[in-house]
């Protein structure tokens, strides 16, 4: 039973708890509140072991920095996050009435670096295909979802929720019913891809249930459901097959968006069809591409090469 205002007052651990079951009340999905639930009970524990104060009216920036401090070692996108979802939860304080102001407010977050993922070549995913085999189940499920995946850019947990209902090959499009953030989106693949699934329909047999099962060997699993980590092996087994290193469905969705943006798709239509809520990440794509593109033009403007005429070439005495 939820606690009544009057008994949670302002103690640390039945405010986190109201706070989590605002989060459900409010629609966030159950990774992000479980996400949510493991930081601020991480939070406590440091909290409890350091003797600070049970009243949030109490806790002040110096608390904070000695529960950051515990992580220094940590990456930066774990320092982040650790960070932000704490800061969540006071800023709810301060909405909520229960504080006047956050300790964090003078507090800064650490930058996490922005990496260049490496979208896959075209040789690369031409040997990924290849290396399915066709002439079995197995092989022409694994063909079917690498295709999906390049196509549409989907995530690897929306890969395996699709159900065959929410396939339309005659449309060419799939609806993607279970994504991050529960915003529903339609997606679109052409003729390449829609062979593909064609074919690994054909052997599938059953008209209902999810697109992808499971599968042992060279079979598959009629009616039980490929999970998560069966696609991420599987990707894995044709990584070491192929010697393309990285092989996962991140990357999968990063070679569609910055092919996408190769051909001049707008980022609009990127945004929508990876189900960003803002173009903030669909940037990141285009600075891989523009970067790449800036490395190749870069002999026309190379300010080395107007040297060359003036210096005499390596190896020769002047």
């Amino acid at each position: 039973m939820t606690q009544s205002p009057k008994a949670i007052e302002n103690r640390l651990e039945p405010l986190i708890e109201l706070y989590l079951l605002r989060c459900e009340v409010e629609g966030r999905s159950p990774r992000t509140v479980d996400a949510y639930r493991e930081t601020l009970h991480r939070f406590l524990a440091v909290c409890r072991e350091e003797g600070f104060p049970e009243d949030v009216c109490h806790i002040e920036p110096a608390h904070l920095y000695t529960y950051l401090g515990r992580y220094t070692r940590h990456s930066p996108a774990t320092r982040h996050r650790y960070f932000r979802e704490v800061r969540c939860f006071f800023n709810w304080l301060v909405f909520a009435n229960y504080l006047d102001s956050s300790p964090f407010a003078s507090l800064r977050n650490v930058r996490v670096p922005q990496k260049i993922v490496q979208p896959f070549s075209r040789e690369e995913v031409i040997a990924l295909l290849s290396a399915c085999d066709v002439t079995t189940q197995v092989g022409l499920r694994d063909r079917a979802m690498l295709m999906v995946l390049l196509d549409t850019g989907i995530r690897c947990s929306e890969l395996v929720r699709i159900d065959v209902s929410d396939l339309d090959l005659h449309e060419r499009r799939i609806r993607i019913l279970h994504t991050k953030g529960g915003k529903q989106r339609v997606v679109s693949f052409a003729n390449r891809c829609a062979e593909t699934l064609d074919a690994y329909l054909a052997v599938r047999a059953l008209e209902a249930g999810a697109l992808f099962w499971s599968a042992h060997d060279r079979w598959l699993h009629p009616g039980v459901i490929l999970q998560p980590n069966g696609l991420k092996q599987m990707l894995r087994r044709l990584g070491k097959r192929t010697g393309i290193p990285k092989v996962h469905a991140h990357r999968f969705r990063h070679t569609f968006a910055t092919w996408a943006i190769e051909q001049d798709a707008r980022e609009l239509d990127v945004q929508y069809l990876l189900g960003h809520a803002s173009p903030d990440m669909v940037r990141r794509y285009s600075a891989t591409y523009n970067s790449e593109q800036a490395a190749q033009r870069h002999a026309t403007f190379s300010s080395g090469e107007r040297l060359v005429p003036l210096t005499a070439a390596p190896g020769r005495s002047t």
